[in-house]
């Protein structure tokens, strides 16, 4: 905490030095706020592609595309996933030659462990993402106002050390939010969301 304090302190002087032709003194502060949040949706990306008889095996046998696309949709449908759902993702050559493809569909928890559980020749999961919705304002009003009173609390640290007080806010800028967007993909189901804020105090005798 000391030598937190003193770094603040340093960039007190520095910048007071720097604006010495005012008479106003300030310093600035960067405020934190942090909050674990979860996944609302998963992105599953699954590939379907043509599969080759296994020649050690003799009951092995071919299996094409349509094959196991068609397997795939029908074991889907029993879950309650339909066939619209799905979207494609275009991947080079392998898409071009038709033997193989990507799709992937947005489903809740409930579908996804299901979707897990699908047994088919030619199908599999490639890659399971988390989905967060990041438009959620009342969260982001939370973090913001976390991080303004983080601030205040710094500020009033330093003022205390050298005898001043935490006057009114002169200047607020946002330096980390991800909100804007309304959906972020993670590998994990729990991320930490940050809020960063600059705060310009002026400080009082």
């Amino acid at each position: 905490m000391k030598k937190t304090i003193q770094i603040l302190i340093l960039t007190l002087i520095l910048s007071t030095s720097v604006y010495s032709q005012s008479t106003e003194r300030f310093i600035r502060i960067i405020g934190n706020a942090k909050k674990e949040i979860s996944a609302d949706k998963a992105k599953v990306q699954i590939t379907i592609s043509e599969q080759k008889a296994n020649k050690y095996n003799e009951n092995s046998k071919d299996i094409s595309f349509e094959e196991a696309y068609n397997s795939t949709i029908t074991e889907l449908s029993k879950i309650g996933i339909k066939e619209s759902e799905l979207e494609i993702v275009i991947q080079g050559k392998s898409y071009s030659r038709g033997n193989s493809k990507n799709y992937y569909v947005i489903t809740d928890f409930d579908k996804l462990e299901n979707i897990s559980n699908i047994q088919v020749d030619g199908m599999r999961i490639k890659e399971i993402k988390y989905l967060f919705d990041m438009s959620d304002e009342d969260l982001e009003t939370e973090l913001s106002l976390k991080a303004i009173n983080d601030a205040k609390r710094k500020a009033k640290a330093i003022c205390d050390e050298i005898n001043m007080k935490v006057g009114k806010i002169l200047n607020i800028e946002v330096k980390e939010s991800s909100y804007g967007t309304e959906k972020i993909e993670n590998k994990k189901e729990d991320i930490i969301k940050s809020y960063r804020v600059a705060i310009t105090f002026k400080l009082v005798d």
